[in-house]
């Protein structure tokens, strides 16, 4: 596993080595920018012959450049990143630490596939090559730093994690250990999904966390609000991406998905035809001609070939509530309001169809429209009041983030560790412990370099 990997031993650290984990976890829980990492922690403890740090890392501020690059590699730990598997035979100090660089740039594996990023940008070269020569540890891994992810949920995993780390060296009962490992592993794919998203983001931003079931609103590192929140259920998972919110729709038809309408509204319709009339349901052809609902016999309609366009009209039965924030997506993945709100009162909220209900909608669009001129709190509840469609187009888009973190900040400050709702972190994980593992793709990244 990583964490034996990044720290030998285990649980069953030498003396040596668990006083080394624990200078590390605290310096980066007291400080998480200090400049020292665990082997420059190891060599000021006891001289250069002594340690067992190797020689190279051990090297000070006028020791040769690949020795400062390797010491600065050892801070890779802070980020939940394995620095052995870096410091492979035949890999140069260039090639690693460029490897490092694209990793905390962009994320050691592909978000897609999973498989390990082994070649870096021309950018991440360049980011080598602008450090100045006779550089110091400090100097390469202060410019590793600044590749992460500068937001403050990166910061707060970092910090969790050297307390993490601290309580895997210090404890000796299983059951606290093993919590330990637990809340470990789900930092370091948080970390990993973090690493993935786009740096390219506005100052104002939207957070939607699939399995602590939230919806946190941001503007720069402040958080602003955040909502109880539903996702889809484990058939009808909410995907993650980053998007843009370009316009909010009040007081919204909804346009009902055909595979919902096969799949949700065919059975109900054929149980309960008066539901059609109830909850304001319009029926039209595939040309958009209005059917009359009466006139159809739902038993004899096929799920498979279903020949209906079905819209829900504006009002309190809706199913989109008030407001829906809109991000158009290859998906059809979007934010919205329910009139369903005793849903909120649930602990395990993943039963939607894929879109994300946000309880308190009305007040987080207010949030959201708020620089967008004539559209203030007294605009918008007119516009609802009038129960007509009605579009707010956004004076720039906002950024919206649907993530899957199972290591989240809470609300009071702490880490809140969910389930894995949807059991995505294991292949993660999984594959992270095999880039760890394998040493091919970085002797061959060495053995291209002039």
């Amino acid at each position: 596993m990583i964490p034996v990997q990044i720290f030998p031993g285990g649980c069953g650290l030498s003396g040596r080595g668990r006083a080394m984990l624990i200078a590390l976890a605290l310096s980066l829980a007291v400080s998480p920018g200090a400049p020292q990492t665990a082997a420059e922690t190891a060599c000021a403890a006891s001289p250069p012959e002594n340690t067992e740090a190797p020689p190279a890392v051990c090297a000070g501020a006028g020791a040769s450049a690949d020795a400062a690059i390797w010491a600065a590699l050892e801070g890779l730990s802070a980020h939940g990143l394995d620095p052995a598997a870096y410091r492979t035979e035949g890999a140069t100090t260039r090639s690693a630490w460029i490897l490092a660089a694209t990793h905390l740039r962009q994320g050691v594996l592909d978000p897609d596939t999973l498989a390990p990023r082994v070649a870096a940008g021309e950018a991440l070269t360049a980011s080598f090559s602008a450090i100045p020569p006779g550089a110091d540890t400090a100097a390469y891994r202060a410019a590793l730093d600044a590749l992460a992810p500068p937001s403050h949920l990166y910061a707060a995993l970092k910090t969790e994690l050297a307390r993490q780390h601290y309580a895997l060296a210090t404890s000796s009962d299983p059951k606290t250990l093993a919590a330990a490992q637990s809340r470990h592993e789900k930092l370091l794919v948080s970390l990993e999904h973090l690493r993935w998203l786009p740096r390219e983001t506005t100052a104002r931003q939207i957070y939607a966390n699939i399995p602590t079931f939230e919806v946190i609103a941001v503007s720069g590192e402040t958080e602003i609000s955040r909502h109880v929140a539903i996702y889809g259920e484990l058939n009808r998972q909410t995907p993650e991406f980053s998007d843009s919110i370009a316009y909010l729709d009040f007081s919204p038809w909804w346009n009902v998905p055909a595979s919902i309408a096969r799949k949700d509204k065919l059975p109900q319709f054929r149980a309960d035809p008066g539901a059609i009339e109830r909850l304001d349901y319009r029926i039209l052809d595939r040309s958009g001609k209005a059917v009359d609902a009466e006139a159809i016999d739902w038993n004899s309609v096929s799920a498979g070939a279903f020949p209906y366009r079905i819209r829900q009209a504006p009002g309190p039965a809706n199913a989109l509530g008030q407001v829906k924030f809109m991000f158009p997506n290859a998906q059809s993945i979007y934010v919205h309001d329910t009139p369903d709100q005793d849903l909120f009162a649930r602990s395990q909220r993943a039963i939607s169809a894929g879109c994300i209900r946000v309880q308190d909608a009305v007040a987080l669009s207010e949030w959201v429209l708020e620089d967008t001129p004539g559209w203030d709190q007294a605009r918008i509840e007119s516009v609802i009041g009038s129960r007509t469609a009605t579009r707010a187009r956004l004076a720039a888009p906002m950024a919206i983030h649907i993530i899957y973190l199972t290591a989240f900040p809470a609300a009071d400050g702490s880490m809140a560790y969910a389930p894995d709702i949807y059991g995505r972190d294991g292949a993660v994980m999984q594959a992270l412990n095999a880039f760890a593992l394998q040493t091919a793709p970085r002797e061959q990244l060495a053995g291209t370099e002039g």
